[in-house]
């Protein structure tokens, strides 16, 4: 198997945060384990396919707008929170008076 000429997923880019990180922490274990130092090292992972035309990387441009798809429509989640909010007449000006500094050290 040649890897110069099949193409591949780059598993990374489709890994959740939590997912990513359990893999991580194997990956460095073993690698410690060893005897090297990876803390200053990025993971990659490639999976080969010798069906793949191309290779798929997950984009996170598209994953990241389509988040926030639809957040101009009034009807949509985040309006109805924007709406709850300014219904119970919070503004970004209100400042409690009642706050006090305390100085740890002296108590």
């Amino acid at each position: 198997m040649s890897y110069d000429t099949e193409h591949y997923y780059a598993v990374q880019t489709f890994l959740e945060d939590d997912e990513l990180h359990e893999i991580w922490n194997i990956v460095e274990k073993a690698m410690n384990r060893q005897g090297y130092d990876v803390s200053n090292s990025e993971l990659s992972l490639r999976l080969y396919d010798q069906e793949l035309e191309e290779n798929i990387e997950h984009d996170m441009d598209d994953f990241l707008s389509s988040l926030s798809e639809g957040k101009d429509i009034d009807n949509d989640y985040g309006s109805k929170v924007d709406a709850l909010v300014d219904s119970m007449g919070v503004t970004d000006n209100e400042v409690s008076t009642s706050h006090s500094r305390k100085d740890l050290d002296l108590l």
